[in-house]
Protein backbone atom coordinates (compact mmCIF):
# COMPACT_ATOMS: atom_id res chain seq x y z
CA UNK A 1 0.00 0.00 0.00
CA UNK A 2 1.08 3.73 -0.52
CA UNK A 3 -0.19 6.76 0.73
CA UNK A 4 -0.38 10.05 -1.61
CA UNK A 5 -0.16 12.86 0.53
CA UNK A 6 -0.80 16.33 -0.75
CA UNK A 7 -0.90 19.42 0.94
CA UNK A 8 -2.22 22.70 -0.50
CA UNK A 9 -1.48 26.03 0.79
CA UNK A 10 -4.17 28.25 0.57
CA UNK A 11 -5.95 31.80 1.41
CA UNK A 12 -8.05 31.24 4.81
CA UNK A 13 -10.59 33.14 2.56
CA UNK A 14 -10.70 30.06 -0.63
CA UNK A 15 -11.65 27.78 1.86
CA UNK A 16 -15.11 27.27 1.56
CA UNK A 17 -14.49 27.54 -2.50
CA UNK A 18 -11.87 25.63 -1.94
CA UNK A 19 -13.58 22.84 -0.29
CA UNK A 20 -16.69 23.15 -2.88
CA UNK A 21 -14.21 22.32 -5.52
CA UNK A 22 -13.02 19.18 -4.16
CA UNK A 23 -15.75 18.07 -3.58
CA UNK A 24 -17.70 18.43 -7.04
CA UNK A 25 -14.73 17.45 -9.20
CA UNK A 26 -11.56 16.04 -7.37
CA UNK A 27 -13.25 14.04 -4.93
CA UNK A 28 -15.90 11.89 -7.56
CA UNK A 29 -12.87 11.20 -10.34
CA UNK A 30 -10.80 9.76 -7.66
CA UNK A 31 -13.57 7.98 -6.30
CA UNK A 32 -14.80 6.88 -9.50
CA UNK A 33 -11.43 5.26 -10.61
CA UNK A 34 -10.77 3.53 -7.28
CA UNK A 35 -9.18 5.89 -5.12
CA UNK A 36 -9.54 5.58 -1.56
CA UNK A 37 -10.13 9.41 0.52
CA UNK A 38 -8.18 8.14 4.10
CA UNK A 39 -9.09 11.44 5.39
CA UNK A 40 -9.02 15.60 4.49
CA UNK A 41 -7.74 18.15 6.85
CA UNK A 42 -7.26 21.81 7.13
CA UNK A 43 -5.17 23.01 10.10
CA UNK A 44 -5.76 25.81 12.66
CA UNK A 45 -5.17 29.20 10.60
CA UNK A 46 -7.12 27.57 7.62
CA UNK A 47 -3.97 27.82 5.78
CA UNK A 48 -3.01 24.52 4.77
CA UNK A 49 -4.99 21.52 3.15
CA UNK A 50 -3.81 18.49 3.43
CA UNK A 51 -5.15 15.10 1.56
CA UNK A 52 -4.58 11.76 2.43
CA UNK A 53 -4.94 9.22 -0.42
CA UNK A 54 -4.67 5.17 -0.47
CA UNK A 55 -3.17 2.90 -3.22
CA UNK A 56 -2.34 -0.45 -3.84
CA UNK A 57 0.88 1.07 -5.04
CA UNK A 58 2.33 3.71 -7.26
CA UNK A 59 1.54 1.84 -10.60
CA UNK A 60 -2.33 2.10 -9.86
CA UNK A 61 -1.97 5.67 -8.88
CA UNK A 62 -0.60 6.81 -12.09
CA UNK A 63 -3.41 4.36 -14.14
CA UNK A 64 -5.94 6.27 -12.00
CA UNK A 65 -4.32 9.50 -12.76
CA UNK A 66 -4.37 8.66 -16.67
CA UNK A 67 -8.18 7.66 -16.81
CA UNK A 68 -9.05 11.06 -14.25
CA UNK A 69 -7.24 13.09 -17.41
CA UNK A 70 -9.35 11.58 -20.24
CA UNK A 71 -12.99 12.44 -18.35
CA UNK A 72 -15.03 15.47 -19.18
CA UNK A 73 -15.39 16.06 -15.46
CA UNK A 74 -11.39 16.77 -15.30
CA UNK A 75 -11.92 19.27 -18.32
CA UNK A 76 -14.67 20.84 -16.37
CA UNK A 77 -12.23 21.10 -13.07
CA UNK A 78 -9.64 22.47 -15.01
CA UNK A 79 -11.72 25.31 -16.71
CA UNK A 80 -13.46 25.65 -13.03
CA UNK A 81 -10.02 26.14 -11.57
CA UNK A 82 -9.30 28.89 -13.98
CA UNK A 83 -12.65 30.62 -13.11
CA UNK A 84 -11.58 30.25 -9.52
CA UNK A 85 -7.91 31.49 -9.59
CA UNK A 86 -6.43 31.77 -7.17
CA UNK A 87 -7.78 28.55 -5.70
CA UNK A 88 -4.92 27.50 -4.07
CA UNK A 89 -1.40 29.36 -3.69
CA UNK A 90 0.49 25.96 -3.81
CA UNK A 91 0.97 22.83 -3.64
CA UNK A 92 2.92 19.69 -2.68
CA UNK A 93 2.56 15.82 -3.09
CA UNK A 94 4.43 12.63 -1.49
CA UNK A 95 4.05 9.47 -1.60
CA UNK A 96 4.33 7.35 2.20
CA UNK A 97 4.86 3.69 3.21
CA UNK A 98 3.43 2.35 6.24
CA UNK A 99 6.49 1.11 8.44
CA UNK A 100 4.73 -0.91 10.05
CA UNK A 101 0.96 -3.09 10.37
CA UNK A 102 -0.63 -0.64 13.11
CA UNK A 103 -3.88 -0.31 13.45
CA UNK A 104 -4.89 1.74 16.39
CA UNK A 105 -2.80 3.73 19.13
CA UNK A 106 -3.55 0.89 21.19
CA UNK A 107 -0.74 -0.84 19.36
CA UNK A 108 -3.38 -3.64 19.02
CA UNK A 109 -2.54 -5.31 15.52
Amino acid sequence: MVYRVRTYRINPQQLERFTTYFHEYLLPNQIRFGSRLIGRWVNESKTSITAIWLYENKNQYHEIENKIKRTNLHKQAQQRKKDLEPLFLSTHQEFWEMTGPYKDSGGEQ
